[in-house]
C-alpha cells in the first residue's frame, strides 16, 4: 500500500525558497529549532498515516486498488443445450454492469498563528499535533463506515454512481447477482441485502448469513454490532449460538464453551448450517444496527470495499503550509485528506436494523 512519508510531506509542508539554514534560524519560544519542529510534525503524520489501514475493523472491510471504477457480471446465461447433428445454439456472452467510488477531501487546520508561534512551548504544538492525528483516524473510520451503511448511491460528476450494498434495485436495475443453483435459485434485481428484522435473535442473524452463503461465501463471517447492543447479542437465550471469547487471565471450567478469535473480537457466533460468525463491536454504530461480512483478511483485494489514492499518490493526509504567513511556515497550517471510496462487493455484506418497520440510514457518530 502506498503511504505518504516524511520525505513527501516536508516538501508539502514548506514553500518553495524556504531552505534548512534559514529554518534553523527560527525557534520557538522554549528554543527548539524550527527545522525539527517541521521534521517531527512530518514524521508523526507518516507513522498516524501508516496507522490507518493497521485498525482492525477498516482493514478487514477494505483493500486498496487505483482503479477508481468497479465493473462485474451480472445474472445468467442460458447455457448449454443438447446436440443435434444439424442444429446449432445460441451464441452467449456474459452481460456486465459497473460503478464508481466516490471522492472523499477533508480539511483540518491548526490554528497556528504568527505570535502563537512566536511564543507558544513545544508541548503546545505537541499536542495540538496529537489532537490533529486523532482527528484523522476519526474521520477516516467515520467516512468508510457511512459509505457501508449508506443504503443509496452517491452521484459521481455529471452521471457517475457510487453504490450501496444490494438494495432491492433501486440504485441500479441492471444489477443482478451471478447465480449459484447448487445454492439458491436464481436471482433478481429485486435482490436486497438491507435487512430490517424484528429482533436480535439466532433466527434473525442466519436470515442475513444466508444472504452471504447463498452467494457462494463461506464462513468464518464477521458482524460488527452496536457497542449498545452488546447485552443483546450476548445473550444465549435468543442468540443462542453466541460463544464468548476466551480470556488468557480467566481458568475456566471444563464444560465451557470459549470462542477461539483474536483479541479484537468479543465473541463468536455458531450457526446451524453456515458455520461461526466473529463479532466485533464499536461504539460508532448507534443501537438496533449492525453489519454482516465476509473478511478475506486486512487489506485483501476479496474485501467488500475499496480505496484509490488520491492525486498526490497515497493514502493518507498530508500537511500543508498556510496561507497568508509572515514568517513562519505552519502560519495556520493545513492537513489535507483525499481519496477516492466505494463498495466492491454489492453482495459481500448484510446490513441489519432491529425493526419492524422500513429501513433507515443510521447516524455513524
Amino acid at each position: 500500500m502506498a503511504t505518504l512519508g516524511p520525505n513527501d510531506l516536508k516538501q508539502y509542508a514548506l514553500p518553495p525558497g524556504w531552505d534548512a539554514a534559514r529554518l534553523s534560524q527560527l525557534a520557538l519560544a522554549s528554543g527548539e529549532n524550527y527545522d525539527g519542529l517541521v521534521t517531527d510534525i512530518t514524521e508523526a503524520l507518516a507513522i498516524a498515516n501508516a496507522d490507518l489501514m493497521a485498525d482492525p475493523i477498516i482493514g478487514s472491510l477494505v483493500c486498496e486498488n487505483p482503479e477508481q471504477t468497479v465493473e462485474v457480471g451480472t445474472g445468467v446465461s442460458n447455457g448449454f443445450v443438447d446436440h443435434t447433428e444439424y442444429g446449432l445454439p445460441d451464441g452467449q456472452r456474459g452481460k456486465t454492469t459497473g460503478w464508481m467510488l466516490e471522492p472523499v477531501s477533508k480539511d483540518y487546520k491548526f490554528s497556528w498563528t504568527w505570535d502563537f508561534l512566536r511564543k507558544c512551548r513545544r508541548f503546545q504544538i505537541d499536542n495540538d499535533v496529537q489532537v490533529g492525528m486523532d482527528e484523522l483516524a476519526n474521520v477516516w473510520e467515520k467516512t468508510i463506515l457511512q459509505r457501508l451503511f449508506k443504503s443509496t448511491y452517491t452521484t459521481v460528476g455529471s452521471a457517475g454512481k457510487s453504490m450501496p450494498v444490494a438494495d432491492g434495485g433501486t440504485a441500479d436495475s441492471t444489477y443482478v447477482p451471478w447465480n449459484l443453483p447448487a445454492r439458491a435459485t436464481a436471482f433478481a434485481y429485486t435482490h436486497d441485502h438491507r435487512q430490517n428484522l424484528n429482533g436480535i435473535t439466532q433466527t434473525n442473524l442466519e436470515t442475513c448469513v444466508a444472504h452471504l452463503w447463498e452467494h457462494g461465501i463461506d464462513a468464518p463471517y464477521d458482524l460488527l454490532i452496536a457497542q449498545a447492543d452488546v447485552a443483546s447479542w450476548s445473550n444465549t437465550t435468543n442468540v443462542t449460538g453466541y460463544v464468548k471469547r476466551a480470556d488468557d487471565m480467566i481458568r475456566y471450567g471444563t464444560q465451557t464453551d470459549l470462542a477461539s478469535v483474536g483479541p479484537g473480537y468479543i465473541a463468536a457466533i455458531e450457526t446451524s448450517v453456515y458455520g461461526p460468525v466473529r463479532v466485533r463491536a464499536s461504539a460508532r454504530i448507534p443501537t438496533t444496527y449492525a453489519v454482516l461480512y465476509k473478511s478475506y483478511g486486512s487489506g485483501d483485494s476479496r474485501n467488500v470495499m475499496r480505496l484509490a489514492p488520491g492525486p498526490l499518490g497515497g493514502l493518507g493526509a498530508v500537511l500543508l503550509a498556510g496561507q497568508y504567513m509572515r514568517q513562519y511556515p505552519l502560519e495556520n497550517a493545513l492537513l489535507f485528506l483525499e481519496f477516492y471510496l466505494g463498495i466492491q462487493d454489492r453482495i459481500g455484506a448484510v446490513l441489519f436494523k432491529n425493526t419492524a418497520g422500513g429501513w433507515s440510514d443510521p447516524t455513524i457518530v
